[in-house]
């Protein structure tokens, strides 16, 4: 099996927060030293940035062995309603009071969909950030090939997978603790959702075909594939800001 590379590069999109960007307050003294407005803007990016590669059909579901052919891969089909995600402050305060607990599984609760993933030895809090995102993606390999579409199973192991591509989702927040030394933990909260057994996580279609569904104006760029919901989620030259490219996918 060819293990994904996890290579840190420049968060692109990234670099300056505007009067948009969240200003979220600091949560409590145990969230890893550097978890500031830049690195929320990093997990939009890296949330935002795998979204589009799903979007455009760009993800693999298919485990490359030794001797893979670079044919014999499957790809996710492409999303027709994808949204674009905004950051969300009281998403990130509710993942940071579950990251604190230090636990291992992911917790249930009643506002928010959960995701947690436990680094060990990372370099640095993007380095965690980065490898909780990919672990949480790698889960498409899980998804049923048989051509049905993208479908929630609750036995197929993806839930965070599920958790990271629904189509309809708004919000997203993230928590980054340092549990033990050689250990942190990555939680991110999303606005809960009602998965129903066997329903589509996303839509497939044409990238955009289905952005209409949402509200009377929105922007979608071909090259991205989401669904723009507010024109401030433009920049000045109306390309969407916060992408991660994802090279190591």
């Amino acid at each position: 099996m060819k293990s994904y590379l996890v290579v840190l590069a420049a968060i692109a999109g990234i670099a300056h927060a505007n009067e948009h960007d969240p200003t979220c307050p600091q949560n409590g003294e145990k969230m890893e030293k550097g978890f500031d407005d830049a690195m929320r803007l990093k997990f939009l990016a890296l949330h935002n940035g795998y979204r589009s590669r799903l979007a455009l059909g760009h993800v693999s579901i298919t485990e490359e062995s030794e001797d893979y052919d670079l044919y014999d891969l499957l790809y996710a089909p492409t999303a027709s309603k994808m949204r674009y995600l905004k950051y969300d402050c009281e998403a990130e305060k509710s993942a940071y009071e579950s990251a604190k607990k230090c636990q291992t599984t992911a917790s249930s609760w009643e506002k928010y969909d959960e995701n947690l993933q436990v680094i060990e030895d990372p370099r640095d809090i993007n380095h965690a950030a980065l490898k909780a995102i990919i672990s949480w993606a790698t889960e498409a390999f899980n998804l049923n090939k048989t051509g049905e579409g993208v479908l929630y199973r609750s036995n197929h192991n993806i839930s965070n997978f599920a958790n990271l591509a629904w189509d309809t989702r708004e919000k997203v927040g993230c928590a980054v603790v340092k549990c033990s030394p050689r250990t942190t933990h990555v939680v991110c909260h999303y606005p809960k959702i009602v998965k129903k057994e066997g329903k589509p996580i996303y839509i497939t279609g044409k990238p955009c075909g289905g952005c209409g569904d949402y509200a009377n104006k929105f922007f979608c760029h071909a090259d991205e594939g989401v669904c723009i919901i507010a024109s401030r989620d433009l920049d000045i030259y109306g390309r969407k800001k916060y992408f991660y490219p994802f090279r190591e996918l």
